[in-house]
């Protein structure tokens, strides 16, 4: 079902470091493919996914002008049409900042910069990554894999209601509200599993960027819970569910990554459908 969230990208300044400590803490394995090597030869840029949904990319020696500034770098939807999206941004005057093609499926997917509420989003027909990484490996959609790995992401907007009516009028995204739980005054959220917060609020203080966190659910929130604490990450706010258990918001974590957990049972309540 479209649209959908299917990944995020976060810019690193280690990608070894940052590969190894998720590792270390999810049982997050990354890997790049061989598509990278081929359509950038001589770049010293690195580029790495994972079925959980999580995709750090390390900027090299000549740059990488779309990984600028917010260090969150994409949030990509998965749609019907990209190119349906494409035209519709178009018409309201943003282009994208960056189109890569996909030679396996044979489309484009398409970047668009921060003109758009300063989220960059991308566009991508459903289907078509898992398309191109199938080539080479084996690749579940994010909605197939197991825990831990992405549950939901969780943007701050100053409004959510212009943002929201945006991402419906060229995303077909739908939203409903749901209660923030301390993390904002205004909660909107939907089955796509991007949820988006009106702050400012006190557990989000520090928070500079877009990104609020990225929830990994998880099939062992307490076991995840004391591994981020024995990292050194103190827990910020923690959500008594009603399903059972808590979610736990930690904020920046490992080089940056904002995150919060949650138990597989909490899902529909993170979401607001429950």
């Amino acid at each position: 079902m479209v649209p959908k969230f299917c990944r995020m990208a976060w810019r690193v300044d280690d990608m070894g470091d940052f590969t190894r400590r998720m590792g270390e803490l999810f049982g997050f394995t990354f890997f790049t493919p061989g598509l990278i090597a081929e359509v950038y030869p001589d770049a010293t840029f690195k580029v790495m996914f994972g079925q959980h949904g999580v995709e750090p990319i390390q900027p090299g020696a000549e740059g990488l002008p779309f990984a600028e500034g917010d260090p969150l770098i994409e949030i990509a939807i998965d749609v019907a049409d990209a190119d349906s999206v494409l035209a519709r941004m178009q018409a309201a005057g943003h282009e994208p900042i960056a189109t890569s093609y996909l030679p396996v499926p044979a489309v484009n997917e398409y970047l668009f910069g921060r003109d758009f509420h300063g989220i960059q989003f991308l566009a991508c027909t459903e289907g078509v990554n898992e398309a191109q990484v199938r080539s080479e490996y084996p690749f579940d959609f994010l909605d197939d894999a197991a825990p831990p790995k992405i549950g939901c992401v969780t943007l701050v907007s100053p409004d959510i209601d212009a943002l929201a009516a945006d991402l419906k009028r060229f995303y077909d995204m739908e939203f409903h509200a749901f209660d923030p739980a301390g993390l904002g005054r205004r909660g909107l959220s939907g089955t796509h599993r991007v949820r988006l917060i009106e702050g400012p609020s006190a557990v989000l203080d520090g928070i500079g960027g877009a990104l609020a966190s990225v929830d990994i659910v998880h099939h062992d929130v307490e076991a995840a819970r004391a591994k981020l604490e024995a990292a050194g990450f103190a827990v910020r706010h923690r959500q008594p569910l009603a399903s059972g258990g808590h979610a736990y918001y930690f904020g920046p974590t490992v080089q940056g990554f904002p995150l919060s957990i949650y138990p597989v049972s909490g899902d529909a309540e993170m979401l607001g459908l429950a």
